[in-house]
């Protein structure tokens, strides 16, 4: 049985998330947007590139670990894909980035690994627990010169990126939590987490970001991908019709 170790932070941090979301009134996302996008959606025609969807579907086990499930993941990327298709009304080109890199070391693939880093960073130290010295959205997070290489093959203006993690609770995980609850214990369940990126190719500064965290939702069905989409992408600057 394959398990994720590396799975194990995105789950906690999950359940952080989620807890945060429900004390607060049970908000689903949070953003922010800094730069050229403080003062509104960017105007004038731009092209913007969307990266692979960095997406993966597990099983949580009675112990806590992650169990990927890649027919699942196959599943809801495609859900997800036409979800984005579908949700992001905008004059702006629009353009689904396919990379023709194979080696796990080319720019390109280090650019998607760079983005999941950054990403959690921001949830940590921007929308978490910020830094004294930090303010949310008035410091720069970037993925540095790198994404100038994807500006210059695709003749895009900005990349979205777009992460979610989503786990299911096995029948293991459930008689736990039955079991703990009936203690007073509370074990947590599958969760789903995820982050979507504005990126600016030219400068590879981050200039809009938006975190959702769900105790529900499915996304091995269309109907509740949809919805998670519409999450992700809630306020994205390019929307404009």
């Amino acid at each position: 049985m394959l398990i994720h170790l590396r799975n194990l932070f995105t789950f906690k941090l999950a359940g952080v998330l989620l807890f945060a979301a429900i004390v607060s009134g049970c908000a689903q996302t949070t953003q922010f947007k800094h730069g050229s996008l403080n003062t509104g959606p960017i105007a004038g025609t731009k092209k913007v590139v969307v990266m692979p969807l960095d997406v993966e579907l597990a099983l949580l086990t009675a112990s806590g670990l992650t169990e990927p499930k890649a027919e699942w993941t196959e599943k809801a990327i495609g859900y997800m894909t036409e979800s984005l298709k579908k949700s992001v009304k905008t004059d702006n080109p629009l353009g689904f980035y396919k990379s023709a890199a194979t080696d796990p070391k080319s720019s390109l693939i280090q650019l998607e690994k760079l983005h999941q880093a950054t990403g959690y960073s921001i949830l940590n130290y921007d929308m978490m627990m910020p830094l004294p010295s930090k303010k949310t959205g008035k410091h720069i997070r970037t993925l540095g010169p790198t994404a100038a290489d994807l500006a210059r093959e695709t003749g895009a203006d900005y990349g979205l990126f777009i992460f979610v993690r989503d786990t299911y609770t096995s029948g293991g995980r459930a008689a736990l939590m039955f079991l703990a609850a009936a203690g007073g214990i509370s074990v947590q369940g599958g969760t789903q987490v995820g982050f979507a990126s504005l990126v600016d190719l030219k400068s590879g500064d981050i200039v809009w970001f938006n975190r959702m965290v769900s105790g529900t939702g499915d996304l091995r069905n269309q109907a509740d991908a949809d919805r998670t989409m519409t999450s992700l992408i809630k306020g994205f600057p390019l929307v404009t019709r």
